[in-house]
């Protein structure tokens, strides 16, 4: 867990790290974010960014079963059609309740229409197949074999601005399981908070691409 200071310190240092880093598919889900401050109310800063994605409209071939497509993780085997360019706003916010970061974001059409949740599931932001075995409704996801939705709808805790969130629920116990394997060779705090903040991005790059 991280302390609303210590979140703070450890995203001023990803921001610091990363901005001149040359993208690469090892560094890209920590770059382009930077540290934005509420206007008037100190303690709630957060990350934002903006990135592109597809729709995905896939024809399967005919040779080819889907559990085979969701395997994939490039979907060689599946042909995208008629693929609308999509602008999501992403946000890296402290949820004070779970002591962890949170990702919240929004999705749109070109013409600026919010997608809607099935939409959301089908576009490139998530990776194939982890949505299967769900139970969706308008304003969220549940996996069957969790209590509590996946993806729910809440407004932006500083910007109070309507969007989607993950649930950090089981944020913790990943992130730490991870930061055991290296724990030994962090000899100083800020470099064990980049560690938590990076792992926590691959926790989460685990659900969704971000690129």
């Amino acid at each position: 867990m991280l302390t609303r200071p210590q979140f703070d310190r450890a995203c001023k240092l990803l921001v610091q790290k990363y901005e001149n880093f040359t993208p690469s598919r090892s560094n890209n889900a920590m770059r382009g974010w930077s540290w934005n401050e509420h206007p008037s109310v100190s303690g709630l800063g957060y990350l934002c960014r903006t990135s592109n994605y597809l729709s995905r409209d896939i024809r399967l071939s005919m040779d080819v079963n889907l559990d085979e497509i969701y395997a994939e993780i490039d979907e060689a085997a599946a042909t995208c059609i008629d693929s609308e360019t999509l602008t999501s706003q992403q946000y890296v916010v402290y949820s004070a309740t779970f002591q962890v970061p949170c990702f919240y974001f929004a999705m749109y059409r070109s013409n600026g229409v919010p997608l809607s949740i099935n939409e959301l599931i089908s576009s490139t932001l998530f990776r194939p197949g982890i949505f299967q075995d769900a139970d969706i409704t308008t304003f969220a996801l549940t996996r069957r074999d969790t209590p509590f939705p996946l993806i729910s709808q809440g407004d932006h805790p500083t910007t109070g601005r309507p969007c989607w969130f993950l649930h950090p629920c089981e944020t913790t116990v990943a992130v730490e399981e991870l930061l055991k394997e290296v724990e030994n060779d962090i000899d100083e705090e800020d470099m064990r908070l980049l560690m938590w903040l990076k792992l926590w991005f691959t926790v989460l790059g685990g659900v969704v691409d971000l690129q």
